[in-house]
């Protein structure tokens, strides 16, 4: 690297670079149980994306949990189809 940012370990070792690509949060968003979420993000254009789901409350033990359906096409993204309330965090790279 000839040119940018790099941190390094206090042993010398390369921890950082800005040669090195992240991950970037773009929203997170609570999504209840039986609903459909649809949300556009302009800044999705060209990059990889990621959605992460996590439950609020422990599965039930009388019946079966769903997670939801996360599909992203372009721009949007959709969230759907869950039968439990869920945050789910949008990523980019």
């Amino acid at each position: 690297m000839s040119f940018g940012l790099g941190v390094f370990r206090s042993n010398g070792a390369l921890a950082f670079s800005s040669d090195d690509v992240t991950w970037n949060q773009v929203d997170m968003l609570y999504c209840p149980g039986g609903s459909t979420t649809y949300r556009t993000y302009s800044m999705l254009a060209g990059r990889e994306v990621l959605a992460v789901q996590v439950m609020i409350d422990p599965p039930p033990l009388n019946r079966r949990a769903i997670a939801h359906t996360v599909s992203v096409s372009g721009n949007n993204v959709t969230i759907s189809g869950g039968s439990e309330a869920a945050y789910v965090i949008i990523l980019m790279r």
